[in-house]
């Protein structure tokens, strides 16, 4: 995982691009306590995901991933694009478990 500050509001977390499709973030307490969606998040009350977790995503962070990425900043492991989910309708659908 390589380090990269948002552009916004200079939260530092631990990016890996696994390809263009794939992002895994690591976030800090310092990190948490920094980015704004967050804070307007505990200010405001609006909250998604499991307690303690950060926002499930932050618009800035997201951009200055991408931002980082195209620029050569951080490393893409496979820059292959992740292919189209092959689905065929006329496969029946599985029964559920019970």
């Amino acid at each position: 995982m390589q380090p990269l500050q948002c552009a916004e509001c200079k939260a530092q977390v631990l990016v890996q691009k696994n390809s263009w499709e794939h992002t895994a973030v690591q976030w800090n307490d310092q990190a948490r306590a920094r980015c704004i969606e967050i804070a307007d998040e505990r200010e405001f009350g609006r909250r998604e995901g499991r307690p303690g977790s950060p926002r499930k995503q932050c618009g800035a962070l997201t951009a200055s991933i991408i931002a980082a990425a195209k620029a050569g900043d951080i490393e893409i492991f496979d820059e292959t694009p992740v292919p189209k989910p092959i689905i065929d309708d006329n496969e029946p659908v599985p029964a559920p478990f019970h």
